[in-house]
């Protein structure tokens, strides 16, 4: 699955994170599992879109990276 998180980059997701903050990302899939998701929750290798801008009503990635569920980070 891939998610878009808007953030300024992957460190500051990360730091949010270890922070204690909670952050969501959405899927925009047309396939059935578009919705919003709790990072904490998706699974080891899953992708995370880095966003701050949309364009066109989508959002423009300007990072990825893949979720490590046993350290609960992206990486």
């Amino acid at each position: 699955m891939k998610v878009y998180v808007k953030a300024k980059s992957k460190k500051d997701i990360n730091e949010r994170l270890s922070n204690g903050e909670v952050l969501y990302g959405e899927n925009f899939s047309m396939f059935g599992d578009a919705g919003i998701y709790d990072l904490t929750q998706l699974n080891d290798g899953d992708v995370v879109a880095v966003y701050q801008k949309m364009v066109d009503g989508n959002p423009y990635a300007k990072a990825w990276g893949t979720w490590d569920s046993n350290k609960q980070k992206l990486k």
